[in-house]
């Protein structure tokens, strides 16, 4: 993960002291916000974010094939570029998140070098249906208008001024005192004293 911009995303932990783990977590919608992005990822990405070891079985194998065919088997270098490195269609949404999951940029796109040709594509050097190379880029997403979307007070995802219960198996609900016992009568802490709460800060 990469911070955007130096920012932090604080995560309030609630912890068995006994054994040692994170029954749930606390958070606000920045982190609810990047749990949620994973779900905007395509397999590749995740395959190379996680170093070709994702786990995920036959596809970690899949994507080393991939990256080990010569540029010769494919129809453009492009193809390959796409294929180890796939583009996330929420990815406007997704440089707004404060800690980032993808460290691609992807506010840039490419056109034509042909002056009457409308397509465009988010890869740089692939052969356009007109014949001509996509190599010009013609739009990034200004900074501002990131920052001007940003101001309403809600997150990338969900909206703001709420909390959130993250359980340890990714379960997302809004925070409330009845969740939060019924969670401590789940795992058979009836005494606040056998709870630590920690504040975890990602960047």
């Amino acid at each position: 993960m990469l911070s955007n911009g130096g920012q932090t995303v604080s995560v309030k932990l609630f912890i068995d002291k006994e054994k040692k783990r994170v029954l749930f977590a606390e958070s606000d919608k920045d982190f609810v916000d990047i749990l949620f992005s994973f779900l905007t990822l395509p397999l590749g990405a995740i395959v190379r974010l996680f170093k070709k070891q994702a786990q995920m079985g036959c596809l970690d194998e899949l994507y080393k094939s991939v990256d080990a065919l010569g540029a010769e088997h494919f129809q453009t270098t492009v193809c390959k570029t796409m294929l180890l490195s796939p583009v996330n269609a929420a990815a406007f949404h997704c440089d707004r998140l404060k800690v980032k999951v993808d460290d691609a940029n992807r506010r840039v796109f490419y056109v034509s070098t042909s002056k009457n040709c409308m397509n465009f594509s988010p890869v740089a050097g692939g052969c356009c249906s007109c014949g001509n190379w996509s190599c010009q880029s013609f739009w990034e997403c200004p900074q501002d208008v990131l920052v001007t979307v940003e101001g309403n007070g809600d997150g990338v995802f969900v909206k703001g001024g709420l909390k959130y219960i993250v359980t340890d198996d990714l379960q997302v609900s809004p925070a409330s005192t009845s969740l939060v016992f019924s969670l401590f009568d789940r795992f058979g802490l009836q005494e606040q004293a056998k709870i630590e709460e920690k504040i975890l800060h990602l960047n």
